[in-house]
């Protein structure tokens, strides 16, 4: 048994010039400081390991930690807003039919004060959450083990994880709240507001003198892993190795993609975001990355020798799995004007009960339904299920001594050798002329032959 743990420290960036500014959500004014988080000086991070020969053949292994990852926002650089030393002025229009400037006459707008605390009024703006914490992974495993012949053995487990405080995409957290969409068309009406007129919309808001407000590099993301293994292996002997491996398993979470919005902009909310900002429950769903079942195994045979020829090496690598998920919204998000990131269509049956499959149409796209403005879709983030992939790769090797301290070693390799077409997964974008095609491919069979000189 091992015991033990891991101290992590993870020192928050900082800007030597003060030059970021953090949106107070409290006082709603900008807050020049030279970093945007706060020290994690507890982060321990446990572990224990078990090994337990049960007979001379049965060995059973477990074992969990929790690990601290780094984490943008956190103790990656440049992670301070940069507005308004860095202004982006965007023009929208009020209420997605009128236009937001007449070309004719030119745009109209305003570059802030950089030092100003009001900066932000009529801009979009980013906070952050000081007290958040680092981020980090749980993870567990129990494992059985069997040898058996001379030089066989199987292995069967269980593992998981547990990812908490995962990046995600800036969500608008000045997005007009759900409760208000069923107002419908009063919504755009426009009424008074300090001298001037606004639409209703706007003063619903959280924060009705500001377009946008974000959480900078907000980590609040989870996800989970368990996965059932089973494991054979054939140690080398009679000039054959062997390893073989099925992995069921089913990954989690309510944020598979990372945020792209780049760092020397102000806030750039783009379709990566959540339905709604404020229920991020809606977001929970079969990972991007979910490949439920996967079957891999590779040898290596050291071919005896035939008459003169000897030292020829045979290799080989067969993978097959599943297809992964494929996100599904709608092209035209018509809650945009309202601060919606993204609009999903509504689902009314099982996209993937579809038995004419073909890259002209992988799913049944009769299951969704447009899902019309005021209204947030109710198809969860990855309800499509893409193609799956079947892959084998050939080696042939022979290693040629020239002298005592020289060699040459010959490789013959085949990539995709069967010339199985890796289909990558189908258009997602509801209403567009591509939707649930696949219109791409992954590498056809590859040759590949290479010199090594060893000295």
């Amino acid at each position: 048994m091992n015991i033990g743990t891991r101290y992590t420290l993870n020192f928050p960036s900082t800007e030597a010039n003060g030059h970021g500014a953090v949106f107070n959500l409290n006082t709603q004014k900008l807050d020049f400081s030279n970093t945007a988080r706060n020290l994690e000086p507890l982060n321990f991070g446990p572990r224990v390991g078990l090994a337990y020969r049960v007979a001379d053949n049965w060995v059973v292994r477990s074992g969990y930690g929790l690990v601290f990852f780094e984490q943008s926002g956190v103790t990656t650089p440049f992670t301070l807003p940069q507005f308004p030393f860095v202004q982006t002025v965007n023009l929208i229009s009020p209420d997605g039919t009128t236009p937001a400037f007449l070309l004719s006459n030119g745009p109209v707008y305003t570059v802030r004060s950089t030092s100003d605390p009001n900066a932000g009024l009529g801009q979009g703006v980013f906070g952050t959450q000081r007290n958040n914490g680092s981020g980090y992974s749980q993870q567990w495993n129990f494992t059985v083990q069997h040898t058996f012949a001379k030089d066989w053995s199987i292995e069967a487990g269980y593992l998981g994880s547990k990812n908490t405080r995962l990046g995600l995409p800036e969500a608008n957290l000045n997005q007009l709240p759900a409760q208000y969409l069923s107002m419908g068309p009063a919504l755009f009406t426009k009424v008074p507001y300090n001298g001037g007129m606004i639409a209703q919309q706007q003063l619903l808001r959280a924060y009705p003198n500001f377009t946008s407000v974000a959480l900078f590099r907000n980590n609040v993301g989870q996800s989970t892993y368990e996965a059932a293994q089973v494991k054979l292996e054939k140690r080398f002997s009679h000039g054959l190795t062997v390893n073989a491996a099925y992995t069921f398993s089913k990954l989690i979470d309510d944020a598979s993609s990372y945020f792209s919005q780049t760092i020397f902009t102000g806030p750039v909310l783009n379709n990566s975001g959540a339905a709604d900002a404020f229920n991020r429950h809606l977001e929970k769903d079969l990972s991007s990355g979910d490949i439920p079942r996967v079957f891999s195994t590779g040898w290596t045979y050291e071919i005896p020798k035939v008459w003169k020829i000897s030292g020829w090496r045979l290799a080989g690598l067969v993978r097959v799995q599943s297809g992964d998920t494929v996100a599904v919204t709608q092209a035209t998000n018509n809650n945009a004007s309202l601060g919606y990131a993204l609009q999903r269509p509504n689902r009314v049956a099982d996209p993937n009960d579809f038995p004419g499959r073909s890259v002209a149409q992988w799913f049944n796209k009769a299951a969704f339904t447009a899902a019309p403005q005021f209204v947030i879709g109710n198809s969860s983030r990855n309800p499509v299920r893409g193609p799956g992939q079947q892959n084998g790769d050939l080696m042939l090797s022979k290693y040629f001594k020239v002298r005592e301290v020289l060699g040459v070693e010959f490789r013959a390799e085949a990539f995709n050798v069967s010339n199985t077409t890796p289909l990558n997964d189908p258009n997602g974008s509801f209403g567009s002329a591509a939707f649930g095609t696949i219109t791409s491919a992954g590498n056809p069979r590859d040759f590949e032959f290479a010199l090594k000189l060893k000295f």
